[in-house]
């Protein structure tokens, strides 16, 4: 391969299942599973009609955070199943983002050292292995916005429009740093600003997720500043403990002082999406901008303007030997953890028994942005289980974390007897219960031991003294037939 593309393509590899490999080969899904995986698991294999398994028997409003990944995904979750599905988009979707940060580099002109270190510093950051790492399905994309920029570079407006286009689709918040660096490339050359007719074919798309995201009160201006980018000096995830939570906005040296040595004009023009990342400011309360709850993730474009700054230093010396030092420093100073966590695939044998419409209990439990919702864990079950007994449940699940869902009142009953929710002493379960629940059409509960504690063994007798079947028990759950008598 000529002009670098061989070690474009050998980086790409190294990167894209490197960290990964331990994940796979264990089987498991790539990611950790306390926050975001087995949500996006679950949406990717509902696509395009994930509402409908929720809120059953009515449904819900419900936007996946991906549909560029769900359309990946469509045609082959069913032929080799969703472990393997979703390993794969994560590996590839790593490998294309440092092959188009590659390219894009060298549209705009870099020889094949600044290119790889440009590919090196924004395809291999910590910003995307923290993605990665939680299981952030629309984060790992980072290949839509650096397509954008190789087609900008290659003065191909058409291609960039659809690149645009493609970020939009992959996160809303990719397509907003998209948008930025071409008002900023437009600046100085107003074609570029033809990229932003991208946005109108993909307008209903946009539309659906802004409608998904509710009307509640705006983010607390400290809530949206605490989910911006942090300047503190972290602590290097390579050390011991677990951080589920992958936020960053990391730089690093290396990349930092390759960005300030350059003294060139995307120095200066990282600057709009470096402050804009933090989170703080009255531009918060502009329209779209309001509905940002993580200004962390304009880092994508803070490190396309910083990956090109630090090409431009490494074209002018002669680094080579840049790009290695950028990934390797990312991969033992950054707060995320350089190998990929994996979280259980494997399904309880127990669900084999699902046929019908089921309640889990407990339940999920919403909280307001930035407290802390320690039912997160449970979208293991209620929604990840779902992918293999495929029953729709009538919880709603709060899938965009933008503060109270109302459930069905009927279910309040059951509510009770969480602990996290904290309603108060258990209600007293009486025959309606059950009614209630099989005019719902739900025909079967299961139960956890573990996040009942006592009150599981409490709530199987009382549910079956009033009219329960218990159908199952593995130790950890039981099942329990609430229809009419089969």
């Amino acid at each position: 391969m000529k002009n670098g593309w061989l070690a474009a393509v050998a980086l790409a590899a190294l990167w894209g299942l490197g960290p990964a490999l331990p994940a796979v080969l264990e089987g498991g899904l790539i990611g950790q599973p306390f926050t975001d995986l087995y949500p996006a698991v679950w949406g990717m294999w509902s696509w395009p009609s994930g509402g409908d398994w929720l809120g059953w028997p009515d449904g819900i409003d419900f936007y996946y955070a991906s549909p560029l990944k769900a359309a990946l995904a469509w045609p082959i979750k069913e032929l080799v199943g969703l472990t393997m599905t979703w390993n794969s988009l994560c590996v590839l979707a790593r490998m294309a983002t440092v092959l188009c940060a590659f390219g894009a580099a060298r549209a705009w002109g870099f020889s094949s050292i600044g290119a790889l270190t440009a590919a090196a510093a924004y395809g291999c950051s910590p910003f995307f292995q923290g993605y990665a790492v939680e299981g952030i399905t629309e984060g790992v994309d980072g290949w839509a916005l650096a397509l954008w920029a190789w087609a900008a570079g290659a003065r191909r407006p058409l291609l960039a429009a659809v690149g645009l286009a493609l970020a939009v689709l992959s996160s809303w918040y990719l397509g907003a740093a998209a948008c930025l660096l071409a008002v900023l490339a437009g600046l100085r050359d107003r074609r570029h600003l033809l990229a932003l007719l991208g946005l109108l074919p993909i307008a209903p798309a946009l539309w659906s997720f802004l409608g998904a995201q509710g009307t509640g009160a705006p983010l607390a201006p400290e809530i949206r500043a605490a989910m911006g980018a942090s300047l503190q000096i972290p602590t290097p995830g390579i050390t011991e403990g677990l951080n589920p939570f992958a936020i960053n906005a990391y730089i690093g040296l290396s990349l930092g002082l390759a960005a300030l040595l350059s003294r060139s004009r995307y120095l200066l023009a990282a600057l709009a999406p470096m402050i804009l990342s933090l989170g703080i400011g009255p531009l918060y309360e502009l329209p779209l901008l309001e509905a940002m709850r993580f200004p962390y993730r304009w880092h994508a474009a803070t490190l396309a303007l910083l990956a090109a700054a630090a090409a431009t230093t490494a074209d002018a010396r002669g680094w080579r030997w840049l790009a290695p030092l950028i990934v390797v420093e990312g991969l033992l100073l950054s707060p995320i953890e350089p190998v990929l966590p994996s979280a259980p695939a494997a399904v309880p044998a127990i669900y084999a028994a699902v046929d019908g419409p089921i309640v889990e209990i407990p339940g999920p439990v919403s909280r307001p942005p930035g407290e802390i919702n320690r039912s997160r864990p449970r979208s293991r079950y209620v929604l990840y289980y779902q992918t293999a007994h495929r029953q729709p449940s009538p919880w709603r699940p709060d899938l965009n974390g933008l503060g109270e869902t109302e459930q069905a009142e009927w279910l309040y009953p059951l509510r009770t007897w969480d602990p996290v929710e904290g309603l108060g002493e258990p209600a007293a379960l009486t025959p309606a219960v059950i009614a209630a629940l099989r005019d719902a059409g739900v025909h079967l509960v299961m139960i956890h031991r573990r996040e009942l504690g006592s009150r599981g063994p409490e709530l199987v007798a009382a549910l079956e003294a009033v009219g329960a079947v218990r159908v199952g028990e593995d130790g950890e759950r039981w099942l329990l037939w609430v229809g009419e008598a089969r």
